[in-house]
């Protein structure tokens, strides 16, 4: 005669149903199985156990089809595994959240690859905490959430510090460049340059030299100038989120690129939009 449930029996029985729930291909009760399994673990004081269920039970949902539980599941799982002591774990459970929704909720993902860096800024891993900020600052420019994406890739450049990793620091400078131009706030983008002199290697870099030129050009209204900088392979090759900003750069007051005939480009209210030859393609940048 037992007085009390047996929770540990109870545990391995779901997490079986759910193994032959998931081969038999009927994912919702797979999931519910997991979903069980976690919250008879929770009951018996095992975090950790109970993260890896829901874990399960969130890449089961990922693969119904059904992304708001995916997130919702794979995010009570990070908790947990924190909660046991092990914020590794949980930041890349948050980090498989995010990928989950890269595509169908952006933003969301962009909060996940935040959130997943807050947690490793905790164990003070700053490598880890600026891959995730970069993450969320490229979903964030895709949206044109520019103020939320500059916020992110200057405290991207901030754990590149911590970890003295200068070439990663230089190019995030041009991306934060970029973005400034394109929101159509050089004053703020000059401001930014002349701080981050005191970075590293900045000073003598090829990025240094790139940033001067382009807000030169931009400052002057020289779209022809400003159309030699923003097509060099170095911007080219920066991640797409970047490169489509530089594609579509406005450059105010833009005197016109010349063209073969020596006829400048039209112009229209002062603002001439840069120009980039058809065989000019962007959407090649490394990622």
């Amino acid at each position: 005669m037992k007085w009390t449930p047996d929770l540990d029996g109870a545990a391995s029985e779901y997490t079986q149903a759910a193994t032959c729930y998931r081969n038999a291909k009927m994912l919702t009760e797979a999931k519910q199985a997991y979903i069980k399994t976690a919250e008879i673990q929770c009951k018996m004081n095992s975090p950790f156990h109970a993260g890896k269920s829901y874990e399960q039970a969130g890449l089961i949902a990922k693969e119904n089809k059904e992304i708001e539980d995916c997130v919702n599941m794979l995010t009570k799982a990070a908790r947990l595994f924190q909660e046991n002591g092990t914020p590794d774990t949980a930041a890349l459970t948050l980090e498989k959240a995010a990928k989950s929704v890269e595509l169908s909720h952006p933003v969301k993902a962009a909060e996940l690859y935040r959130n997943a860096c807050e947690i490793s800024e905790l164990e003070d891993n700053p490598r880890r905490c600026a891959e995730f900020v970069g993450k969320s600052a490229l979903l964030l420019i895709k949206e044109q959430r520019y103020d939320e994406a500059l916020e992110a890739l200057k405290k991207e450049i901030d754990f590149h510090a911590q970890s003295e990793n200068y070439p990663k620091i230089n190019r995030c400078m041009v991306g934060v460049v970029l973005v400034y131009l394109y929101n159509g706030d050089p004053v703020e983008a000059g401001k930014f340059f002349q701080q981050s002199m005191s970075h590293g290697t900045l000073g003598a870099s090829e990025e240094a030299g790139i940033i001067d030129e382009l807000l030169s050009a931009y400052n002057d209204g020289d779209e022809e100038s400003a159309v030699e900088v923003l097509t060099r392979p170095y911007i080219k090759f920066m991640d797409n989120a970047f490169a489509k900003l530089a594609k579509s750069m406005v450059i105010p007051g833009g005197i016109g690129k010349k063209t073969g005939g020596g006829k400048p480009v039209s112009e229209t209210e002062g603002k001439s939009r840069v120009q980039i030859d058809d065989d000019e393609d962007f959407d090649e940048g490394l990622t």
